[in-house]
């Protein structure tokens, strides 16, 4: 991810994009409620307040590593002994949670009667902590004015005399009065943070708290606060003024004397994929350590690719501010990858990050990201309208930046800890400006007319007339990660297809976007495939009871998956003009108006007894293998249908006579011999066949 990162920090200064000042080891703690706990001049806690979820997640702290978090500070389990077999533990799980009061007794009597148990690593981390905080001293002395309450919480934190024992124990009891005092409401929290969570499978592991807490003081003559914004700014550039040193090595990136990174490469943190390493080795990966000349060496990243210290920290820097909130859905979006996380029915989308920018002018357009993914949410698609505007920006890089390069970058989790970049397109604007109007323009001009009634939420309103539009192209990586069986009724979800596939295939990549077309309409016809025929079958049955069955999103899925064929058979070199007269189309009309014909003998007959499978449903399967045997049973079958349809007159079987008319004239028009075989290419036009619906006034 080094290279993709320095070339997008090139890019940014060469613009003049404003890259916050930043050091690797600052981060912010994630978004869980905690204790902001001010000190008193001997160290010990002076009052504690609660911090919510999002305040907490805007905090910063320094960290080197993974230890020694400051000064916010988690801590991993409960300050008081209660093991998980315990009756108080009973009595707590027999309150409700609105019984605090009770809740609060229940504290105080474990507080008054329980040991204090610090194990010997939470000393040695509480230690290292302390150390930590007096080298700093020396950074941060002569603080200015405005961030003395940096220098005074460092003083207390040092300078105290309180064991760890003591101080945890000074925080349970002033935690404990202040809920008693009704001063803090949360008593949830400090449930966590005294007796904490057990662990079921294993009771002989201390309960779980993980709980975060950030140090601080309360001092009129410094105005900005431990946590606050400013306060971090200032850290970072005291940190970077401290490491100021003379050139020890040649950069390896920018191939100039410079000082070296000495230790672990910074890790941003890049939206929801959390905190992400920039350069990393995998130990058990012996090759990659060939040419290190001490096994010392061999976790050592940094040895491994020399890179300047204050570089390092830009790249990383340079990355997190092109993923800025305000930048969500211009620079980056999260999109689907195709992945599942869980299992049964709690299976959740797993999602990669996708950045674009472009050389000179990263911020393209606020729809720029946008239009690469959509919510996994919402129910229709957006992707023209999110086109126009991006088209308009590109047509201005166009003609002042011609020779400029997009980059559009997708980064993901190779497994829990290590992410990775999976894939770096570099289009021109023209490609991807000459990409978004043909996707526009296929699903508009390359389909037959296919619409779905839709039903709508809100009492009162009609049923909306469902098209297909044009899908955003995680939209594709979603509907491919689902395979619709027994008849299109049941979802199941699968891994689907990457989304390189589909933008390779979207921006015509050089010699890999026919092969993509082809794997994405061959999974299509696949899994998809059941669904079409499913929801059209139950329509031509005109049945409620089994319309129903199709809920909302099996019908919106169905109407993606035909803009998708549309798409995929233009990409194919097939054009609506061609297919609509070819034989695979006029062979799923066929199906389509025997459907119609055997439910109208059906409705006049049999006193509308409608068969659980209308004839040119139950024939699609051999259709779509062998159209030759297909003709031959439909001709059997349908004699006394014909011949029904010949003998009757009058207006109310007008649409049967219009479907035998129209059966006529597709077996006239039907080209022969018809094949013995099919490919996926025949099967998506017969679908589409299948599914078009004539205008009304042809019945």
């Amino acid at each position: 991810m080094l290279s993709e990162g320095y070339d997008l920090l090139r890019s940014l200064d060469e613009i003049g994009f404003p890259v916050p000042i930043d050091h690797g080891d600052m981060k912010r703690p994630g978004k869980s409620p905690g204790y902001r706990v001010y000190l008193e001049d001997n160290g010990f806690p002076k009052t504690i307040e609660e911090v919510d979820a999002e305040s907490m997640g805007r905090l910063w702290y320094h960290r080197e590593g993974k230890h020694n978090g400051f000064p916010v500070v988690k801590i991993q389990d409960a300050l008081l002994m209660v093991p998980t077999d315990d009756p108080q533990r009973k009595r707590f799980d027999e309150l409700k949670k609105t019984q605090k009061i009770q809740r609060i007794v229940l504290l105080r009597g474990i507080l008054d009667n329980r040991k204090f148990p610090l194990s010997e690593h939470d000393k040695q981390t509480w230690h290292r902590l302390r150390k930590k905080a007096f080298d700093w001293l020396d950074i941060f002395d002569g603080t200015d004015q405005k961030y003395l309450a940096l220098l005074y919480m460092l003083q207390r934190f040092v300078e105290s005399m309180a064991t760890p024992q003591d101080f945890f124990r000074r925080l349970c009891e002033l935690l404990v009065e202040r809920l008693e005092q009704g001063r803090l409401e949360d008593v949830a929290l400090a449930e966590k943070l005294l007796i904490g969570t057990p662990n079921k499978n294993r009771p002989e592991k201390p309960a779980k708290a993980e709980v975060p807490l950030i140090f601080d003081v309360v001092e009129p003559a410094s105005p900005i606060p431990i946590g606050h914004p400013g306060m971090r700014s200032y850290v970072i550039c005291r940190l970077r003024a401290s490491e100021v040193r003379d050139p020890d090595g040649i950069c390896a990136l920018q191939g100039v004397a410079n000082p070296l990174l000495k230790r672990r490469f910074p890790e941003p943190t890049l939206g929801a994929l959390g905190e992400t390493k920039l350069f990393s080795k995998n130990k058990d990966t012996p090759c990659e350590f060939r040419y290190l000349k001490n096994k010392a060496d061999w976790e050592d990243a940094a040895k491994s690719f020399p890179i300047g210290q204050q570089l390092a920290n830009e790249i990383a820097a340079g990355l997190g501010a092109l993923i800025s909130p305000a930048l969500k859905g211009k620079t980056w979006r999260m999109v689907a990858n195709g992945k599942w996380e869980g299992s049964g029915g709690n299976k959740r989308e797993r999602k990669d990050l996708l950045l674009v920018y472009c050389e000179g002018q990263p911020v393209i357009s606020d729809e720029a990201a946008d239009i690469f993914g959509s919510d996994e949410l919402e129910k229709r698609d957006q992707f023209e309208n999110d086109a126009k505007a991006l088209c308009r920006a590109l047509d201005g890089i166009i003609k002042h930046r011609p020779q400029s390069r997009l980059h559009i970058l997708l980064i993901g989790k190779a497994d829990k800890e290590k992410k990775q970049v999976f894939m770096h397109l570099t289009p021109t604007p023209q490609q991807l400006l000459d990409a978004a109007e043909r996707w526009n323009r296929v699903v508009r001009d390359n389909l037959p007319g296919v619409t779905l009634p839709l039903p709508i939420d809100k009492k009162g309103q009609t049923v909306v007339e469902g098209h297909p539009l044009p899908p955003h192209p995680d939209r594709v990586v979603r509907l491919l990660s689902s395979e619709w069986v027994r008849g299109g009724a049941d979802e199941l979800k699968l891994e689907g297809p990457a989304l390189r596939q589909v933008l390779d295939m979207m921006l015509r990549s050089s010699g890999k976007w026919e092969e993509a077309a082809r794997n994405l309409l061959h999974l299509s016809i696949q899994r998809i495939g059941p669904l079409l025929v499913g929801v059209a079958a139950a329509f031509h049955t005109e049945e409620k009871e089994k319309i129903q069955k199709f809920k909302p999103p099996a019908r919106e899925a169905a109407l993606r998956a035909v803009a998708l064929l549309g798409i995929l058979l233009d990409a194919l070199g097939r054009e609506k003009g061609v297919y609509m007269e070819d034989t695979a189309f006029l062979l799923g009309r066929l199906m389509s108006m025997a459907d119609t014909l055997h439910r109208e003998y059906c409705v006049h007959v049999r006193k509308g007894g409608i068969p659980p499978q209308l004839i040119g449903n139950a024939l699609m399967p051999a259709a779509s293998d062998n159209p030759e045997d297909a003709i031959d049973r439909l001709r059997e079958r349908m004699n006394i249908y014909q011949a029904w349809a010949m003998k009757i007159s009058g207006e109310e079987y007008r649409l049967a006579k219009w479907a035998l008319g129209q059966m006529g004239e597709i077996c006239h028009t039907i080209k022969r011999p018809l094949p013995t075989r099919t490919d996926q290419t025949f099967r998506a036009e017969l679908f589409l066949g299948y599914m078009a619906r004539p205008p009304k006034d042809n019945k």
